[in-house]
Order: C-alpha cells, then sequence, then structure tokens
C-alpha cells in the first residue's frame, strides 16, 4: 500500500496530484490519497478552517484528471467518520489517519519531505512508526522504490516531477474552456497581444513576512521591459489576491495603467483557478513567491515562453530556463 497526502490550496493540491501520478506511473501501482485534511477542516464535519482554501478542487478545476483512490471513498462513511474525529483529537492532526492505520497492523514507513528542523511538519516527525526524510523541492526519484507500505508527506514542488511524465500530465491537467463573458473578454486580450503576466500574493503572505516586496517586481519589470522593447503589442495583466493595492501601487511596480489590465473578479476562492488559466496563456510570467503561478509556469506552453520570479538576479531572460527551476 502507498498514500499520499494532499491537503492546501489548489497549487499545493495539484503538486501532490503530480507526485502521486509520478508514483503510479514509475511504478505500475495504484496509489491511495489521503484527503482527511477536508474533513478534519470541515464545519459540515465539525471541524475548523484552517484557511479559507475551497476544499479539494482537483476534479472541479481539472476535469480531465484521473479519478485518484481517496481514503474517504475507501472505508465506510460510518468508519472514516469515526477516523476523522479520532484524527482531530490526536496530537497528530495530518497524521491521524496513517498513525490509526499503524495501530490497526499496517506497517507504513512515513516519508517526509522536509527541510533540516523544519517545524511546518513537527508532527509528522511525532508518528510513532518508521519515518525517513528526503530534501524539500528535490527530485529524489528513490522514494519511489520504497519497499512495503508507505506514506508521502510532503508537496514535492520541482518541475522532475512533472516533466517525467508531462505529456500525460498536460492532458490530465487541461482547464475546460472558459465560458463567462468577463474571463472571455480577459483571454480575448491576451491571446491578441504579447501578454506579460504579473502574479502578486499578498492576504496571509504580508502577514507571514513571504510577500515579496515592490521593489523587487518593479526591478523585474524593468529588466524584463527592457528585453521586450522592439516587441509590438505589449501587455501587462495583473493577477492578485489584492487587486486594490496593485492598483494603488502601480507607479511603483513600473506599470503604465494604458498598457495593463487588472484581472478581477475571479479571487473568491471558487473561481480563483480562473486567474491560473489565464496565466498559462500568457507569452511571460512575472512569478510572486507562490506556488500559484509556479504551476501556472509549468502548465504554460506557449512558445517561447518566459518565467521569470518576481526579482531579477542579475541575469538576463536568455540565462533563465524557460521553466523555473
Amino acid at each position: 500500500m502507498k498514500i499520499a497526502l494532499i491537503n492546501g490550496g489548489l497549487a499545493n493540491q495539484t503538486f501532490q496530484y503530480i507526485f502521486m501520478r509520478y508514483l503510479e506511473e514509475s511504478t505500475g501501482q495504484r496509489v491511495f490519497v489521503d484527503d482527511s485534511f477536508f474533513f478534519l477542516t470541515s464545519k459540515e464535519m465539525g471541524g475548523f478552517p484552517l484557511s479559507t482554501h475551497n476544499g479539494y478542487e482537483i476534479e472541479r478545476v481539472f476535469p480531465n484528471a484521473k479519478k485518484p483512490m481517496l481514503l474517504s471513498e475507501h472505508f465506510p462513511p460510518d468508519v472514516w467518520q469515526y477516523m476523522i474525529v479520532k484524527a482531530r483529537a490526536s496530537k497528530n492532526y495530518l497524521c491521524g489517519i496513517a498513525e490509526q492505520l499503524l495501530e490497526n497492523g499496517i506497517d507504513l514507513e512515513m516519508i517526509i519531505e522536509c527541510e533540516v528542523n523544519d517545524g511546518v511538519v513537527a508532527e509528522a516527525f511525532r508518528y510513532t512508526g518508521r519515518k525517513r526524510t528526503t530534501p524539500r523541492s528535490f527530485f529524489n526519484s528513490g522514494v519511489s522504490g520504497v519497499q512495503g507500505a508507505a506514506f508521502y508527506y510532503g508537496y514535492w514542488i520541482n518541475p522532475a516531477w512533472f516533466n517525467a511524465y508531462k505529456e500525460i500530465l498536460l492532458s490530465e491537467l487541461s482547464f475546460a474552456p472558459i465560458a463567462d463573458t468577463r474571463n472571455k473578454e480577459y483571454e480575448r486580450e491576451i491571446r491578441e497581444s504579447y501578454a506579460i503576466g504579473i502574479h502578486i500574493r499578498r492576504g496571509d503572505f504580508v502577514k507571514l513576512g513571504w510577500a515579496v516586496p515592490e521593489r523587487q517586481y518593479a526591478d523585474t519589470i524593468a529588466k524584463l521591459k527592457l528585453e521586450v522593447a522592439k516587441t509590438p503589442n505589449v501587455k501587462y495583466f495583473v493577477f492578485s489576491d489584492d487587486i486594490d493595492w496593485c492598483k494603488n501601487n502601480a507607479q511603483g511596480l513600473g506599470l503604465a495603467f494604458d498598457i495593463t489590465t487588472f484581472v478581477e473578479g475571479n479571487f473568491d476562492y471558487q473561481n480563483n483557478y480562473v486567474d491560473m488559466q489565464l496565466m498559462t496563456m500568457c507569452n511571460a510570467l512575472v512569478l510572486g513567491a507562490s506556488s500559484f503561478s509556479y504551476l501556472a509556469s509549468l502548465l504554460n506552453q506557449e512558445p517561447n515562453f518566459i518565467a521569470l520570479m518576481g526579482r531579477y538576479d542579475g541575469l538576463s531572460t536568455q540565462d533563465i530556463a524557460k521553466k523555473p527551476q
């Protein structure tokens, strides 16, 4: 038995899905998905939201995604509810299901993706069964060869997991066509221009001190302007969870209102995936410090696509890989 945890928001869920599919394709073995996070935080199940994420979204956003073997559907509903209640009461919040399987005779070894002394995954280290670590965001193909039952705990954000089975995953992680009038107009604008997307993640990142400073965005945008100076019909498209801040700080970011579109109306945690979909259509993308725009850059298949982080570190765009590493 192999089990992979899925939790967090859309982008993190999708990177975990990519990793799960890597395990399946590289081993020829089906992998279960522990989706208990979405029950542990569900108001309907008596939990409390850990964030404003929109629950499990993979199949809603990507209609061609392979249906995973969810643990919530593997057990009878009353048994699963009992397991959730017990997991919520345990010290190991996200590892509560794994701990219960261990208690019932399944010798699960936990593979923990982490940095040294990473407090974020401290509860994973409280797991009482066998465990080992692998460096965070590092492509370690050896984890697929773990013998016996294994539980994979991590986000697995590295393009190598995706690139190993790229054509399969591009097919599975394809969006449905945009249907609503407002976003179809954004799509038209992007298709009819040399579109530079800019993703600015603020919200909880500001509180956590993770937001990319305005000056770093401005430096990146300034250098990118030089690179595309001779390119006709360049337009900028700003995607953010705080569009008002972006508008108020447009001058400091180096954005001119006459060639900048501030994409609005999608950031409601129901339709924010459409921002990602529109980013996959851009010719260039300035990434925020977020897995959301990073995933968009991987799914973007525009010819000669350029992806830059929201900072400039002395390299020209020709020196930077097409896909961020």
